[in-house]
């Protein structure tokens, strides 16, 4: 009995750390990527005070006929274009041995046009300056400057780590603003 309740404690504490060393590791040794954002929804009362980060593209063209399901795990292999930006190379139901690639879910598929949802949709802010964060990010996402997401890439598993607005961390930005505390 007591082995029981003390391999429950192990896996306990043990799942937690291991997200933690995953999503570290990712951050720490994965390939970065950019994406252009689009339009934000901040708020979510249950999960917190986030910036939404809607992904560019979400979408991928073949030159033949897709058949993912709606809700399948697939895999995305990707590139950066001459302009910086990732864009996918091709969509696969098989993990990938090599390059940058994620995995993500498909929406819906017709014809030769899939639909998917990136694994990072939301950048979490502390609250104390969430509500700036909020207002600068509504002000930027939708004008002429380019809000990008920075993403690190390994082994398909992705990890957010920054926005930036024509080159500039979201961060860095955040903290010149007025009536924003520093250090948080």
């Amino acid at each position: 009995m007591w082995v029981v309740f003390a391999t429950g404690c192990v896996v306990q504490w043990a799942a937690p750390l291991l997200q933690v060393h995953t999503y570290e590791k990712v951050k720490a040794e994965g390939a970065a990527l950019s994406f252009r954002c689009r339009a934000p929804d901040p708020f979510d009362m249950l999960r917190g005070r986030f910036l939404a980060v809607r992904a560019d593209p979400d979408s991928f063209e073949s030159a033949a006929d897709m058949d993912f399901g709606g809700g399948e795990q697939i895999y995305a292999l990707l590139e950066t274009a001459p302009d910086g930006l990732a864009v996918i190379k091709n969509l696969t139901r098989e993990r990938p041995s090599s390059g940058a690639f994620m995995k993500v879910t498909c929406e819906y598929s017709y014809g030769k046009t899939t639909h998917i949802r990136w694994p990072f949709d939301r950048f979490y802010v502390n609250e104390k300056i969430a509500p700036k964060a909020d207002e600068w990010y509504r002000r930027n996402i939708g004008g002429t400057k380019s809000v990008t997401a920075e993403v690190r890439v390994l082994d398909g598993r992705a990890v957010l780590v920054d926005l930036k607005l024509d080159g500039r961390s979201f961060q860095e930005i955040l903290a010149g603003l007025p009536d924003v505390p520093r250090g948080h």
